[in-house]
């Protein structure tokens, strides 16, 4: 009875402190069920031991209480009848003061997924299904019941324990399910986290955050008016803040610029019915060079480069279509390897070199040239795009690398912009495991990694691989890896939210038509913030800039929406070549709290006390002169999250606060802020910017070697997702894995 009275007496405090306190429906403490009744509509034989009041299996870390509820499935069990039915002894209203569900749920082995479900087991009150993070762990669970069922009453919470629609389906042992802590309320009632920032342990050097003006920057910077295109870059690229101090746009400090093929002049030949996915091409039929071509794109680099924008790459879907092998800009509905004629490796290269030349020569900084773009997929219609395989690659990289050579220019090449991260280090057929490809000295017939003017870099997507946590953690893993195996950088450099929606146990809704366009905005700074930290990677780029919302597809595709002339107001359909307005979206301010302060220099630091998939997430970067210390955090729960910030080096000053949630905007908090309480609201992103003095070393970061895994999980007793190498304080003394 002791836990189940301090935690009443905890809520009621709570309460009266006016924060986001949750009812609580059952702990299991006193070996009854509270304010839940366990239903007996399940089929007994499915069970070795039926759902009832149970001994904690693992009391340790979130859950060390002697009870709780749970079941014995037997291996290989159907489906049906294999349920958890926990009725309210009194059915709720969900409401604004009644919508978030928690519960702690315990699993000792995950061969299905499980399916939590309101008031049914069917699909259509699905508010869960999914494997948890890890076995045999305590893990929270959140829920917010009024995105789809407000108003609606609650009586039944229904747990599909193994949902065998799932694989595997069979050839699995028994499995122990537990539950715990069942609460129902405005919001979770979460303890204050304590942090520590470690401004000497440097994971990585950043680069810099930026996005594409595929394709549409064309259509705006040529169709639009002066007040609307101007608003669109001081949104994109503006450092600069209003009287107040509200920063005027998100300071991106790349721009990915790309060079189209010439789909534009084939019109509706070209294979491309979307005629804003067709590109115009610098390269004339007779081999000279037309650079008034895609005015609306260079309005916006010039742009770009008046606001400050510190590097521009180059990037190519697919050669122009005089080099092509169909003389289409795509692979025109045929299944071919390559869309380059064989004698045009050379002439592709020129090309390249000359475009960069030029805007080099006008005073661009142009960091990087992409010669292919996800060369995995196959390119048959609908935009611009080429298939390459690995050989064709490197057969281009080395012919790019003489006509850059030959140049004397700085520029280096990037490759392979794969379009999901797991193509770098695995799979098989086109354009797979490119890291080894073109990296490993062994691969004689692709390896170009000693070019003069190949970038030690390795760029990819994380498109189709973020859809639940072990992805997001495990897919990034084996990249930070296979690139550390040939001491190479990771560039994100193309993302939206394509694939299926993430899975509820991840932290997003239901579904897309669930989801708020802040909770789309929201798992975007998660997946950043996965990608920068678990990753390392030391670039992040969106895809695309601007672009109309079809399809009910929300935010789903731009930082900016376009509003179409002739635009019914919900939809964009209408023509972009009349004009119209522009729309700053919350995926623009979202990736504002990284790119407006974490800028091109700042080095990625350790951080503790912040790496809850589903809760808190922490990253922390130092200025290169060690005067300013950035943090953003994700705040993934429901409820107002409070920090204890503190640091193992230096002395924190002033303190400036910004945050992106659903009421604010990048928006600055003037109020005076305190490092024992600074707070986040619920579901949010916010940064906080603060000056640092008294640091007695920042050290460079250092090189990856093979045993640097093992040696890390010798010296803590545990795998470190991130970082896996450099320098790491425990008990007070440092110590440096190499």
């Amino acid at each position: 009875m002791y836990k189940k009275q301090l935690l009443t007496l905890f809520v009621a405090l709570l309460s009266t402190l006016g924060t986001s306190a949750q009812t609580l429906l059952a702990d299991f403490e006193d070996q009854t069920t509270g304010q839940l009744k366990i239903n007996k509509d399940y089929t007994g034989s499915l069970f070795s031991v039926k759902p009832r009041v149970m001994e904690n299996p693992l009391k340790a870390g979130i859950n060390v209480s002697n009870y709780c509820v749970g079941a014995v499935n037997k291996a290989d069990a159907d489906w049906y009848k294999n349920f958890l039915i926990l009725d309210l002894q009194t059915p709720v209203t969900i409401d604004d003061d009644h919508r978030v569900l928690t519960m702690l749920a315990y699993r000792d082995r995950q061969p299905k997924e499980m399916r939590i479900g309101f008031n049914t087991y069917e699909e259509s009150g699905q508010i869960f299904q999914g494997r948890l993070t890890k076995d045999a762990t305590w893990e929270r669970l959140s829920f917010d019941l009024g995105e789809t069922h407000y108003g609606q009453v609650l009586k039944t919470i229904y747990i599909i324990l193994s949902c065998n629609w799932s694989d595997p389906r069979s050839g699995w042992d028994e499995a122990t399910y537990c539950f715990d802590d069942f609460t129902l309320g405005a919001g979770e009632a979460l303890p204050n986290a304590s942090v520590v920032v470690h401004p000497s342990a440097i994971c990585q050097t950043m680069q810099d955050f930026g996005a594409s003006d595929c394709w549409t920057a064309d259509f705006v910077g040529r169709y639009f008016d002066d007040t609307q295109k101007q608003q669109a870059a001081r949104w994109l690229f503006s450092q600069e803040t209003d009287a107040d101090g509200q920063p005027l746009g998100i300071g991106l400090s790349c721009w990915r610029v790309n060079l189209g093929a010439g789909s534009a002049a084939q019109g509706s030949a070209s294979n491309i019915d979307d005629e804003t996915r067709r590109a115009d091409c610098f390269l004339r039929d007779d081999g000279s060079y037309d650079w008034t071509r895609q005015q609306g794109q260079q309005w916006f680099m010039q742009q770009a480069r008046q606001y400050g924008v510190d590097h521009f790459l180059l990037f190519s879907n697919s050669a122009p279509v005089s080099f092509t092998k169909n003389g289409k800009a795509n692979a025109n509905n045929q299944n071919i390897a390559c869309n380059l004629k064989d004698d045009c490796y050379d002439d592709f290269a020129e090309f390249l070199a000359t475009t960069t030349q030029h805007f080099a020569d006008e005073g661009y900084n142009i960091t990087y040239v992409d010669p292919v773009n996800e060369p995995r997929f196959d390119w048959k219609n609908g935009q611009e795009g080429s298939p390459w395989e690995n050989t064709n690659i490197s057969r281009l990289a080395r012919e790019l690398d003489k006509s850059i050579s030959k140049r004397q220019l700085k520029t280096k090449i990037l490759i392979p912009e794969a379009s999901s991260w797991d193509l770098l280090y695995g799979g098989s057929g086109r354009a797979a495991n490119q890291i080894e490809a073109f990296f490993n000295p062994n691969n004689t017939s692709t390896y170009v990694g000693d070019l003069p003017s190949m970038a030690k870099v390795v760029a990819g997507h994380s498109y189709w691989t973020f859809s639940n946590n072990a992805d997001l953690q495990n897919v990034r893993e084996a990249v930070y890896a296979a690139a550390g195996k040939y001491s190479l950088e990771v560039m994100q450099t193309e993302w939206s939210m394509l694939d299926a929606a993430p899975a509820t146990s991840a932290g997003f809704p239901a579904s897309y038509e669930a989801a708020s366009k802040m909770d789309i905005a929201l798992y975007m700074g998660k997946l950043i913030h996965c990608d920068l930290t678990i990753a390392g990677a030391t670039a992040w780029s969106y895809w695309t800039a601007m672009a109309q919302e079809k399809y009910s597809q929300k935010n789903r595709f731009y930082l900016i929406r376009i509003n179409a002339k002739g635009d019914t107001g919900n939809e964009s359909y209408g023509d972009i070549k009349q004009g119209g307005t522009l729309t700053a979206d919350k995926n623009l301010w979202v990736l504002g709290q990284y790119s407006r302060f974490v800028r091109p220099g700042y080095r990625r630091i350790a951080i503790d006390g912040a790496s809850e998939m589903n809760g808190l997430l922490g990253s922390a970067f130092i200025a290169p002169d060690g005067q300013q210390l950035v943090c953003v955090f994700v705040n993934m729960s429901r409820a107002v999250r409070r920090i204890d910030l503190s640091t193992e080096d230096g002395v924190i000053g002033r303190v400036s606060k910004y945050v992106t949630d659903s009421n604010n905007d990048l928006h600055r908090d003037a109020n005076p802020q305190d490092l024992s309480a600074l707070e986040l609201s619920p579901r949010s992103v916010t940064t906080f910017v603060m000056d640092i003095s008294g640091l007695s070393s920042i050290t460079a970061p250092v090189s990856l070697n093979p045993a640097a895994d093992q040696a890390v999980y010798d010296l803590f007793g545990r795998r470190l997702t991130s970082p896996k190498h450099g320098i790491y304080i425990r008990d007070g003394k440092k110590y440096v894995v190499r």
